[in-house]
């Protein structure tokens, strides 16, 4: 756990950590270290870390290699404090000028925050032996940086929430206990302009939302929508849904999947929406936004969804089953028609969608679709500032024709292999009005890593919260 002390003009005793130029000396430090540097003793390529004894002040020194400062950025600064966490030691005095050369001061601190947090985040809840991770952070520098500070750290804790979510199995964390923990999330942020509706299957039954239903036929869970508010900008009208796919696992149904081993991530785009909302809600930040999961798992039993069947989605569209494994558009058709209803004239829904996409991009880019090309260059130019690559992706009306293309139904809910994730987005666009202002994450392959890079712990990775907060913040 991550702890920032409060005290950051008072240098402590913490061992002090500096980032170090190529051909520099470091001008925060003392004369000991700077003719360590001189005498080529400390490597100053990124991300290499040089450990020294200071016997003058009696105490440990790490020296962080920054590059050189003319290619210096913050995607260079991310990669150079990737090994500054717990493995160093228990308590760190970080040199916060050391790390700036041009740039903002307080942006730095920020950015800090988040790393640090983020390279120090272990899930060990079902180990018998605990990881040891608490670490106690001085930034040291003379400017005040208090709401930077607690800014990046409530977006680093909604970002460590979600992350614990999607790595819990789905014995521990099905429909009802991803219910039971947005209630009390809700009753831990305190704020009288916050709500939650939480809905079960007589209810959803009553809303005849058939797609989501359709999921949920072989699961002997009931399903729950789970609705939150948010009212930070009472005076406008303007209101923003974060749809999140909560297939809380995923077998394939009948169309059985050949390796299910985890699974449990498909419920990522939920456990995203509420991390983004906790960290909206944290900071103030003024807008209104609403959050729909529709939580269900995707099993069999004898009531389970055939292929062939035919449903009736809560807009009145019919859908041909084509395959019972395209479940995840099934709920989020439901869920996107449900948030329109609600008043929410933009919505972005985030979902690990589909296979194709990670074919597409890898690991490492979220793939973007959408109705507004504005919105879509900004979230881009939200996610470069944030270190976080997003790849517009299109829906072509190729695409549109092939989502059409049942013969016995209005939609399929799948149309093949090729650019298979264009006509799942695409298939999930014949839910969204004419005026809704509509973009779609595909996270399938960025929500979860089972060999995450750079020292990155197993498992979920928070993917494109960062990046959503800051377009919202916008």
């Amino acid at each position: 756990m991550l702890e920032i002390i409060k005290n950051y003009k008072e240098l402590n005793e913490y061992p002090q950590v500096f980032g170090l130029f190529q051909d520099e000396k470091i001008n925060e430090a003392n004369e000991y270290v700077n003719k360590l540097v001189e005498k080529k003793f400390v490597e100053s390529k990124v991300g290499i870390i040089t450990k020294l004894y200071d016997p003058q002040n009696e105490k440990q020194i790490f020296v962080v290699g920054l590059g050189e400062r003319d290619n210096y950025s913050f995607e260079v600064f991310r990669k150079a404090m990737i090994g500054v966490n717990y493995k160093l030691g228990k308590e760190l005095s970080i040199n916060v000028k050391s790390f700036l050369s041009s740039f903002d001061e307080k942006e730095l601190v920020k950015e800090m925050v988040l790393v640090l947090a983020y390279y120090n985040y272990v899930f060990d809840e079902f180990k018998s032996e605990k990881i040891e991770n608490d670490l106690s952070v001085q930034l040291f520098t003379n400017i005040d940086i208090d709401k930077e500070i607690e800014e990046a750290y409530n977006i680093a804790i909604a970002i460590d929430n979600t992350r614990d979510l999607v790595n819990k199995p789905f014995n521990f964390m099905g429909p009802s206990e991803l219910a039971e923990y947005a209630f009390d999330l809700i009753e831990s942020l305190k704020n009288a302009n916050v709500n939650i509706s939480i809905l079960g299957k007589k209810e959803i039954e009553a809303m005849k939302m058939g797609a989501f239903l359709g999921v949920n036929k072989g699961s002997t869970a009931e399903p729950k929508l789970i609705h939150l508010t948010y009212k930070g900008n009472p005076s406008s009208e303007e209101k923003i849904a974060l749809v999140g796919k909560g297939v809380m696992f995923d077998t394939g149904g009948y169309s059985l999947k050949s390796n299910m081993v985890n699974m449990k991530d498909d419920m990522a785009g939920a456990a995203t929406v509420l991390g983004i909302f906790e960290a909206v809600v944290k900071n103030n930040i003024k807008r209104n936004i609403d959050v729909v999961i529709c939580a269900t798992d995707n099993r069999i039993n004898g009531e389970a969804l055939l292929p062939d069947d035919i449903i009736t989605a809560m807009n009145g569209k019919t859908i041909e089953i084509v395959s019972t494994d395209a479940e995840g558009r099934l709920t989020l058709a439901d869920a996107v028609t449900y948030a329109q209803q609600q008043g929410n004239n933009e919505i972005i829904d985030f979902a690990t969608l589909t296979g194709a996409i990670v074919v597409a991009l890898g690991e490492d880019t979220t793939g973007l679709f959408g109705n507004n090309q504005e919105n879509i260059s900004k979230l881009i130019q939200c996610g470069n500032e944030q270190g976080e690559s997003i790849w517009h992706m299109p829906i072509t009306d190729f695409t549109k024709e092939k989502v059409r293309g049942s013969k016995v139904a209005d939609l399929t809910n799948s149309t093949g292999r090729g650019a298979g994730a264009s006509g799942a987005a695409g298939f999930i666009l014949e839910f969204i009005n004419e005026n809704t202002k509509w973009m779609h994450l595909d996270i399938a392959g960025t929500a979860f890593s089972t060999s995450p890079k750079n020292g990155a712990f197993y498992g979920a990775s928070g993917a494109t919260i960062k990046t959503v907060y800051k377009y919202l913040e916008n």
